[in-house]
């Protein structure tokens, strides 16, 4: 019996050993580092086209127009934009993209900005606004690209960002980048075009995805994080395995006790 914890014991100092990492390995920026297969900095690697989708607007879209201008305060009718009361939500004073593909400004009236880019639509906005005010800078953003990430990263939601060209890297680092025991080698996106939902997987272990067209999401897409196979036996089996045999030698323990 005291062999058979012996052993086990040996097992358990191996186990932690193998799982060390050296401290050379951790530290950044030493003044001369000893580690093999180190990056070089000035070393081009490898070089990808982009496949950047330049993204048209839509009906249903919400932009947030900001206008600077020469014309004095008191006249500058886009000065103060309509606030909804109670509400800190900047779609809700946004100009939304109706179905005719028109967004209405007060006094301006309707400007059509249907299957324009972003630079377009600001262009549209610009001259639109000359014959009512004297020089007029536009900022225009968009509003409703949102997109949705669900499974294994830090934090699951629906978030919105003001990019138009915004990766899928770059959207799993804003929920809190992928966990553990998340499944790289097959990462869905979820894609509703046409009255469909289109399902698309790619990995994100291989770097020529860098290079693909989905690389880059789209409004309203949605990217599902499923969990390695290995977070399934660390939470069942292991757990079970892990009580069973605590239960057993629990067992043989007390055995060994009476029977002295």
């Amino acid at each position: 019996m005291r062999k058979t914890f012996i052993a086990w014991w040996f097992i358990l100092g191996m186990v932690v050993f193998a799982s060390c990492v050296p401290q050379k390995k951790l530290l950044l920026l030493q003044e001369k580092p000893d580690v093999e297969n180190q990056g070089k900095a000035d070393e081009l690697i490898k070089t990808f086209e982009l496949h950047k989708p330049v993204y048209t607007l839509r009906p249903g879209d919400v932009l947030s127009l900001k206008v600077q201008t020469t014309t004095p305060t008191e006249y500058n009718f886009l000065n103060t934009p309509a606030v909804v009361s109670g509400s800190d939500d900047p779609v809700l004073s946004g100009y939304t993209i109706e179905d005719d593909g028109n967004i209405l400004l007060p006094v301006v009236g309707k400007i059509q900005l249907l299957g324009l880019t972003m630079p377009e639509a600001r262009a549209a906005v610009t001259e639109a606004l000359k014959p009512f005010l004297a020089n007029p800078t536009v900022n225009l953003r968009l509003l409703t690209f949102r997109y949705t990430i669900v499974g294994e990263v830090g934090r699951q939601g629906q978030f919105t960002t003001y990019q138009d060209n915004i990766n899928v890297m770059e959207a799993i680092a804003t929920a809190g980048g992928l966990n553990s025991y998340a499944n790289r080698g097959k990462i869905k996106l979820i894609r509703y075009e046409g009255g469909q939902a289109k399902v698309y997987a790619f990995s994100l272990l291989d770097e020529e995805t860098i290079a693909k067209n989905n690389f880059y999401l789209q409004p309203d897409d949605m990217i599902v994080v499923d969990p390695l196979p290995a977070k399934f036996f660390r939470e069942n089996v292991l757990g079970t395995f892990s009580l069973g045999f605590g239960i057993l030698a629990s067992v043989v323990l007390l055995i060994d006790r009476l029977s002295r």
